[in-house]
């Protein structure tokens, strides 16, 4: 009977296209990393339709309706525990994601499209980081905003949209805020598929120990390693939400400059510190690096035995955005905007 009903599953839905056979090394934690960020972002998702319910997008109401959801409504603060704690996951596996492929080549030819693609999403899940934090609308998120804002209004006419001034009348967290649950959704979501799409006509990038492949094995059983990853991915964020609660402050007070900004983005606030234009060049500077990586590295070497300067690179970049983060988090900042 179980056997039938499977078997008109697959008949009606088309799911014995997935029975296709990919490299055994794609049951690996390593190459199951980007099937794990797609798990944390899921579940920004769901757990973001349903804070939605709750917050009020405007500056005298938005720190007070996350308070209200925190401490009033049933379970709203676990529920804000797993919004927060799946940001905080998708950043980490993300990371590991793209050093992953930068460290087994698995940018290069005929994969560069899907770099492009995926340095377009670390774009996009950055600004979702983002406006995740300023519309919370706390010290914090002020500080941020105001950042945020002397960037866009240094760019002159470029920055325009996205000033104050641009909607008068119009508060720019509530604009933010459509951003973050509108715009940026429709952006990722199509990036993601493409980002999928390109795995797929590709396949898989090799294990570049094993260049010439090995043992495969059906799709479906690297769907069930994934399942079980995302399971992992998932008990670790709940029981982050139940034990540690994200931080949230009172309504900001104007004028005041005395927070620092989350640990993703504490590494430009410390360059800030040393020369405050670097918030303004770093930024496109760090993408134009990131995109031109597929076409700077033409070489057709996979091993990172064989790639020094590679290697080089990618280790000089660990330790000086760890460098960055310790030294932003730990010292005392003496920049003002």
């Amino acid at each position: 009977m179980a056997n039938g009903i499977s078997q008109l599953l697959k008949d009606r839905l088309g799911l014995h296209l997935l029975e296709y056979e990919i490299p055994e090394h794609a049951n690996s934690v390593r190459y199951s990393l980007g099937g794990m960020t797609l798990t944390s972002f899921a579940l920004l998702v769901v757990s973001g339709v349903l804070l939605a319910q709750f917050f009020v997008p405007d500056p005298a109401r938005a720190n007070q309706s996350i308070h209200y959801l925190a401490d009033q409504v049933y379970l709203g603060w676990f529920l804000r525990g797993v919004h927060f704690w799946s940001a905080e996951a998708l950043t980490v596996t993300l990371f590991l994601h793209m050093a992953r492929i930068f460290f087994t080549a698995s940018y290069k030819k005929p994969r560069e499209a899907n770099w492009l693609v995926g340095v377009a999403l670390l774009v996009v899940m950055t600004t979702f980081l983002f406006t995740g934090t300023v519309i919370k609308w706390d010290q914090e998120a002020y500080e941020a905003l105001e950042h945020f804002l002397w960037v866009a209004k240094s760019l002159g006419v470029l920055g325009l949209p996205l000033t104050e001034e641009f909607a008068q009348g119009v508060p720019i967290i509530s604009r933010l805020y459509m951003a973050h649950i509108s715009l940026l959704p429709i952006v990722a979501l199509p990036l993601l598929g493409l980002h999928l799409y390109f795995v797929k006509y590709h396949q898989l990038s090799p294990d570049p120990g094993n260049p010439e492949g090995g043992k495969t094995i059906p799709f479906t059983r690297h769907l069930g390693y994934l399942r079980r990853a995302g399971a992992g991915v998932f008990t670790l964020i709940c029981l982050l939400a139940l034990l540690i609660a994200p931080p949230l402050g009172d309504p900001p007070v104007p004028g005041l400059e005395v927070t620092k900004p989350p640990w993703q983005f504490v590494w430009i606030y410390a360059l800030e510190n040393l020369w405050v234009p670097t918030l303004i060049i770093v930024p496109p500077i760090l993408i134009v690096f990131l995109l031109s990586v597929p076409f700077v590295d033409r070489s057709e070497e996979l091993l990172w035995k064989k790639r020094p300067l590679a290697m080089a690179v990618l280790a000089g970049t660990v330790l000086l955005f760890a460098g960055l983060i310790l030294w932003g988090k730990f010292t005392t900042m003496t920049h003002s905007m």
